[in-house]
């Protein structure tokens, strides 16, 4: 204000938009305090007057000359400003708003899109504020410089709302290439505020875009035939639209090129305006219709008037000309422009009224005009031959139909059905009738004559569609008809005819035959058959054929007949004349009507070739004539052939030259036939008789001996030389002339005669084939006697060293291994109890064990098993905590530590107590020792008492009244009597026990002799038969020990009354008669199924050999074999547990004896040994009985050994044995990850422990107790989790050697699973031959091939249980694959825990603990992240982070528990103190 800014001075801002702007609002806030006067003014374009849009003041009137509050009513102008003095206040002082709203207080601001004058207000380009006068408190009347300098304006926001003026049109503006702000136009508007159409939018006048209507442009309508239009309001009004194209195309014209030119038309309005071109000479006038036809003059035609009518020509301006053409022999009317008229295909002229050479008889029903001369092919000179007439061969079908017949297509015929109405037709079957001999033969005479079909039609039908079919000279055609003619009223019953024109032009077929084609198949037609229901006719038909097909279409369902058949032909004859048969003019040579025969001199050039051939003269060399048919010569002078061209055989020369000596006599053996050298004249046989050859046939030739000119000896006759088809039969010099001898022999083969195999290769020479002659012998050098000596030439079988099999001794016999040079192989020595089978690994040697055996020989239980039998060995099962060690004893009783008791080492003992930890077994107070102690002699007593009880006699005292006074132990105070004859009755069932034995050996003996062990193929029953002998061997040594002992046994007839040990003895003896009556049933049961199992397979085998069962049985035979095998097993087993038990008890009992003679005392014999003598007896019964039993078992098990089929489907067991190996594998691979993830889980919850620490120990005084937890954390579980770590680092190696293992067996597997598809391919082989060769056996030959069948289905199951394996190989991988990423991860984990635990150790009272816990923690928080992984696996890791929660509570009640028991202990130990020594005080 100092400086003079106060009204009437103002201050003014402009705001320049660039472009034109709908201002929705405007707003201003001041810095200082509002003005008292300022108004806003608008410019709507750039150059226009100021207006205002708002007056603010506080004296409207007196400076704006404005009413304050001036409120507009509906129907005023609306672009008024207001004047208003809501903002004029001097408060606030600062940071006061004015706000201004272009549309408050207008009425139409709520219909805005339908108000230009509202528009037109809000539209603006630039704003100017105007500041008028500054608000004062009255100091401007005092003038004071410096109160005056603190007013002024200052303005800290100035804002704008709106948006580009677009009129509707665009959604944005920006800047255009010039820089200016533009509107992005749509809706095909333009301008810079789209404020106009596009030039060729201009249909409708511009209107701006609203909500509800977008108002587009619309284009203009020209048809396409124009860019450029202008807007006509006229037009607009009148029509709705007012678009007026401007320079329209393609000859059109009118407002929107709607229209053509004049002289110009079109079609439809989507096509083009074309010329009319009406021809000035032929039409009335130049301009045309709408479909641009001229109107023409009387005799022109044409759209354009430009041709002359048909039968007119030579358009000119007086119109067009008749023409002049001979119907029959053109096609219609003339050229319009020439005047040439179209002739037919064989007729040539102007007026086309003369045939064209090589064709005669111009008639008007041929289509070709003129026939085609037919003169056989050898004339095309040819004319109407006269003394010919027309003739008919005719066939009434109401008179019969002899020599009709009728058939399917392609199938046989037969006699034609026939009634008086004629031949029915039927259509659906496609059946074809044949005409009768009459129409047959040589018909060229109706070449170009028609042949009339008449048919009776029902009321309202025709004739069917019927087609033609002629065959003949090795051709076959088919005719449609050229004509119909039917009956008057085509709805009555009545006759109809189709006629067939007998010429090409007839043809169902193109393109048809050519004419002499045509008529050389009538020439000899062989068939002529009627179709009926036939193809729709080509599109070329006639007609006639068109309304024969559509009447045939459109029938009823009557019966159709055809009733005659009419062919029209020629013979010699007046009238009426026949012009269409020809004379020919023939060349020379030829002669006859139609130049069909040779004239004299003449010959066919093909022998017998008929009248088509050509004539060429004859050819006899002068030694005789000719054969005009077949041109043979009659030949003489010693000549043959065709053309008297050869000597006949016996004869040589030249006979050419026309003499009578020109052919000599042979000087040949036989008068056979020779030719002269031309060169040297000599003569050479060339007909020697076989097997000899030379000049004059004096030698044999090559695979001939002999001399049959006696030139070294006597004539011999030349003979084919014999070399058993091993010689090259194209080859030279194969066998010596003179003797014969074979000198080039093939396939190895060796002799005069090539008939045997040569040294070092084995085979029939004589085979037929040469893949069946001799075959290299090939012995393995490994395991034959000499590589040098030669095998059997016959079976090829190599000499072999000892126990070594094979044609090429290449392998191993059943039950051996490691084959070496020189020695042979090796037995396996597999034990029969532990091994599951008599045979090894051929290399190691190892035995298949059973379950829980191991050893090479299987002849040992593995550790922790025990019970060696035929059935493996039973896992021992101790107890971990109770048993002392994991081995158990043979009867499966485990060792157990001091304290435990039980079969397992489960229990405490008596008097003990198993402590809290669960880990031993605690000794009771002593006072529970007394109790036991007492306990155990009033039980000792009793069991004293129930003995005597058991074992009393009522005849003798009861002497031991007094032992129940003494506390001395049971059995020390009683002794008793052994029966006198026990002995001797034990002896002499052991000595009967002992000859079955050796009957047993002696029957085995002779089976071995006949089973013939030196025979091949026979080891494995050989190696039974001697396991057998040694079992039975063993037996008897045992029996005869038994023996020995019973019989150096003295029993005692008194006894001391002294304690003895008797009553042990007789109480060990009774529970071993027991387990011996156990055992005795086993061997029982054992016997019965063997027997049972041996008679099967007895029965089986028989009816093999007898052919009465197939080889399907061979599986089920192997499975009883089997048992078998397990039953002798079993029962070696039992004689061998069996005998040496009642060894020890003799042995007892005669220890027991030599103790009784030492006390004189005479005693009654007591019960137990009683029941001790019972119980041996017994037990040499059942001996006896097991031993009859093995007798008849291995009597009745010689039979099943003698099967040699089982050796093919052995092979397939290792494939079992794989999928085992292979499973056993993924078990223990499957262990391993679990060891492994138990391991990651440990130290996961190691983690989880240390990451609680933090929260467990947050104060500095805990430091202490945080120093003895790492040290627990480092002594405790550190090396726990070591020996976890290394646990899995084996259990991972022995996961890769399984793997690998698999792999290899997988490998195994799958070369076991081809050798056995190519065995059974051999099988199927082998059983096809044997097919052939017992044709008469057809029931075993049937049988055969189904168990081939069966090896085939069995390989496709081996296949598959390959492929088995190898997914089983597959998956096995990918475990190990995941196991070695789960080391590594491992080891990486601990490693990160080793790092945290030294952290956490090293931590004292001079490091801030806060600190070290949370790089703890954080380095804790990583780990658990990188052993986070998805899946269940994580969702552990969460129940484990909420276990170490709980964990972290147990630790706080734990030592708080801990706390309190110690306070616990020291109350216990002093009421300890103070309580009594006496046992009662312990309960």
């Amino acid at each position: 204000m100092a400086f003079g800014v106060q009204y009437p001075t103002s201050v003014n801002i402009t705001l320049r938009l660039g472009k034109a702007y709908e201002i929705t609002y405007v707003r201003l806030k001041f810095h200082t305090s509002r003005p008292e006067s300022f108004a806003i003014y608008k410019r709507t374009h750039a150059g226009s007057p100021w207006e205002p849009y708002q007056y603010y003041s506080a004296s409207c009137q007196r400076t704006y000359g404005r009413p304050e509050g001036h409120y507009l009513r509906p129907g005023e102008d609306e672009r008024v400003a207001f004047c208003t003095s809501e903002f004029s206040d001097i408060s606030p002082l600062s940071g006061g708003n004015v706000a201004f709203s272009t549309l408050e207080g207008r009425p139409s601001a709520y219909n805005f899109e339908e108000s230009p004058v509202l528009q037109e207000w809000v539209t603006s380009t630039e704003l100017l504020i105007s500041l008028d006068r500054l608000n004062t408190f009255g100091d401007d009347i005092f003038k004071d410089p410096k109160v005056l300098q603190s007013y002024y304006y200052a303005v800290s926001d100035f804002s704008v709302g709106g948006r580009c003026q677009c009129h509707g049109h665009a959604s944005e503006c920006g800047p255009e290439e010039a820089g200016r702000l533009a509107c992005r136009c749509q809706h095909n508007t333009t301008g810079v505020d789209c404020e106009r159409c596009l030039p060729f939018f201009q249909d409708r006048p511009w209107a701006r875009g609203t909500a509800e209507a977008a108002n587009e442009c619309v284009p203009c309508n020209c048809s396409g035939h124009s860019e450029e239009c202008v807007f006509d309001r006229d037009l607009f009004r009148g029509t709705g639209h007012g678009g007026r194209c401007l320079r329209c195309r393609d000859h059109t014209a009118g407002p929107h090129c709607e229209r053509c030119q004049e002289d110009f038309y079109r079609w439809s309005p989507r096509t083009p305006c074309q010329p009319c071109d009406c021809h000035p000479a032929g039409s009335l006038r130049l301009q045309c219709d709408d479909s641009g036809t001229c109107a023409c003059k009387a005799t022109v035609t044409g759209w354009k008037c430009d041709r002359c009518l048909p039968g007119f020509h030579s358009l000119s301006e007086g119109g067009c000309r008749p023409c002049t053409c001979n119907p029959a022999g053109s096609l219609g009317t003339c050229d319009p422009h020439s005047g040439r008229c179209p002739c037919k295909e064989n007729v040539e002229g102007k007026q086309c009224d003369r045939c064209r050479p090589g064709t005669f008889n111009l008639q008007p029903h041929n289509p070709a005009g003129c026939s085609s001369c037919f003169c056989f092919g050898h004339s095309k000179v040819c004319s109407a031959a006269a003394q010919f007439r027309e003739h008919h061969i005719l066939s009434d079908l109401h008179q019969g139909a002899e020599g009709w017949r009728a058939g399917s297509v392609g199938g046989p015929e037969h006699p034609a059905q026939w009634s008086p109405r004629g031949l029915l037709l039927n259509p659906e079957g496609e059946e074809e009738l044949t005409l009768p001999e009459k129409f047959l033969g040589d018909q060229r005479f109706s070449y170009g004559q028609p042949i009339t079909l008449t048919f009776w039609v029902p009321r309202g039908g025709s004739p069917l569609p019927v087609r033609l079919r002629l065959e003949g000279a090795g051709l076959a055609l088919t005719l449609r008809p050229s004509s119909l003619s039917g009956p008057q009223d085509a709805g009555q019953p009545g006759e109809a005819q189709l006629t067939f024109q007998l010429q090409e032009t007839s043809e169902d077929a193109a393109p048809p035959l050519p004419p002499f084609h045509f008529q050389q198949l009538l020439a000899n037609l062989t068939a002529l058959r009627i179709r009926a229901g036939g193809q729709s006719a080509s599109p070329s038909e006639t007609s006639e054929g068109q309304r024969s097909r559509t009447l045939a279409e459109g029938r009823g369902t009557g019966q159709v007949f055809l009733t005659e058949v009419r062919l029209t032909s020629a013979q010699r004859g007046l009238s009426p004349p026949a012009s269409w048969v020809e004379t020919c003019s023939c060349p020379k040579g030829y002669t006859g009507q139609f130049c069909e025969s040779c004239a004299p001199g003449y010959k066919r050039e093909t022998p017998l070739g008929g009248p088509y051939t050509s004539c060429v003269p004859c050819t006899c060399n002068q030694h005789g004539t000719c054969d005009p048919h077949t041109g043979i010569c009659l030949c003489g002078h010693h000549t043959e052939g065709p053309s008297c061209e050869r000597c006949l055989p016996g004869f040589y020369g030249s006979p050419f030259g026309g003499r009578a000596d020109d052919c000599q006599p042979c000087p040949c053996p036989g008068q056979s036939a020779c030719t002269a050298i031309p060169e040297s004249r000599e003569v050479v046989c060339t007909h020697c008789p076989p097997g000899q050859r030379g000049r004059r046939c004096e030698i044999c030739d090559d695979g001939y001996f002999g001399d049959p000119l006696g030139l070294s000896g006597a004539p011999q006759p030349c003979r084919r030389c014999q070399c058993s088809g091993n010689v090259d039969p194209n080859a030279v010099g194969n066998c010596d002339p003179q003797s014969g001898r074979c000198l080039r022999c093939l396939h190895n083969t060796t002799g005069a005669h090539c008939e045997r195999c040569e040294e070092g290769f084995y085979g029939s020479a004589l085979a037929p084939r040469p893949a069946d002659k001799c075959t290299p012998c090939s012995c393995y050098p490994g395991g034959s006697v000499s590589e040098q000596r030669p095998c059997d030439p016959a079976s090829g079988q190599c000499t072999c060293l000892p126990h070594v099999t094979g044609r090429d001794c290449s392998q191993c016999s059943p039950g051996f291994y490691d084959l070496r040079p020189g020695r042979g192989c090796r037995s396996c020595k597999c034990h029969p109890l532990g091994s599951q089978e008599d045979r090894c690994h051929p290399k190691t040697g190892q035995c298949p064990c059973r379950p829980g055996v191991e050893g090479q020989a299987c002849n040992r239980c593995q550790l922790g098993f025990f019970g060696f039998s035929i059935k493996g060995c039973r896992a021992c099962r101790c107890s971990p905590v109770g048993a002392a060690s994991a081995q158990c004893h043979e009867n499966g009783t485990c060792l157990c530590r001091p304290g435990f008791v039980g079969y397992k080492c489960e229990h405490c003992q008596e008097n003990f107590f198993i402590t809290a930890g669960g880990t031993h077994c605690q000794e009771c107070p002593s006072c529970y020792a007394l109790v036991k102690e007492e306990a155990s002699k009033l039980k000792a007593r009793l069991t004293l008492m129930e003995g005597w009880l058991q074992g009393s006699d009522c005849s003798e005292p009861w002497g031991p009244l007094h032992a129940l006074q003494g506390e001395a132990p049971r059995g020390d105070v009683y002794q008793g009597r052994l029966l006198q004859g026990a002995r001797e009755a034990f002896l002499e069932q052991v000595t009967g026990l002992e000859g079955a034995v050796k009957a047993a050996r002696e029957q085995l003996r002779t089976l071995s002799r006949s089973v013939h062990c030196a025979r091949a193929g026979t080891e494995k029953t050989c190696i039974q038969l001697a396991d057998l002998d040694a079992v039975l061997e063993s037996s008897e040594e045992e029996i005869l020990q038994a023996a020995l002992v019973l019989r150096s046994l003295v029993i005692p007839q008194e006894g001391s009354s002294q304690p003895t040990t008797w009553s042990h003895l007789a109480t060990e003896a009774r529970a071993l008669a027991r387990s011996h009556r156990d055992t005795t049933a086993k061997i029982e049961a054992t016997a019965r199924r063997a027997l049972v199992a041996s008679n099967t397979s007895y029965a089986l085998l028989w009816s093999l050999v007898e052919g009465r069962v197939a080889l399907e049985a061979q599986q089920e035979l192997e499975d009883r074999y089997q048992e078998v095998q397990a039953a002798q097993k079993a029962l070696g087993t039992a004689a061998a547990e069996v005998l040496p038990e009642a060894g020890r008890a003799l042995a007892a009992a005669q220890q027991a004896d030599a103790d009784a003679a030492l006390r004189p005392a005479s005693l009654a014999a007591p019960a137990a040994l009683k029941s001790e003598a019972g119980a041996l007896g017994l037990k040499a019964q059942a001996l006896e009985k097991t031993v009859a039993s093995r007798e008849h078992v291995v009597t009745e098990a010689a039979g099943v050994l003698q099967a040699t089929a089982q050796a093919m489907l052995r092979k397939t067991e290792p494939l079992t044995q794989l999928r085992q190996q292979a499973r056993a594998a993924l078990t223990r691979a499957s262990s391993s990850v679990q060891a492994a993830t138990v391991t990651v889980t440990g130290a996961r919850t190691l983690l989880a422990d240390l990451e609680g620490m933090k929260q467990q120990f947050p104060s500095p005084k805990d430091r202490a107790t945080l120093g003895r937890k790492a040290g627990v954390v480092r002594g405790r579980l550190l090396p726990d989790l070591k020996k976890k770590t290394k646990q899995a680092e084996r259990m991972l190696g022995n996961a890769a050697s399984v793997s690998s293992s698999a792999k290899k067996k997988g490998r195994e597997a799958k070369t076991l699973a081809e050798d056995s598809a190519k065995l059974a391919r051999a099988l199927l082989r082998d059983g096809k031959q044997e097919h052939r060769r017992a044709g008469r056996l057809s029931s075993q030959a049937q049988a055969t091939l189904r168990q081939a069948s069966r090896q085939v289905l069995a390989s496709q199951t081996r296949r598959q249980e390959l492929e088995e394996a190898e997914q089983v190989g597959a998956g096995l991988r990918a475990v190990e694959r995941q196991i070695w990423e789960s080391r590594t991860s491992l080891e990486e984990d601990v490693q990160a825990l080793l790092e945290l635990l030294a952290r956490l150790g090293s931590l004292d009272t001079h490091q801030a603990p806060a600190r070290a816990l949370n790089e703890t923690q954080w380095a804790l928080e990583r780990l658990r992240l990188r052993l986070s992984p998805p899946g269940a696996l994580q969702g552990k890791l969460r129940l484990l982070e909420q276990e170490s929660k709980q964990q972290e509570l147990q630790i706080q009640s734990f030592e708080n528990d801990l706390a309190e028991i110690r306070a616990d202990k020291r109350n216990l130990e002093a009421i300890l103190q103070s309580l009594p020594k006496s046992c009662a005080s312990w309960r």
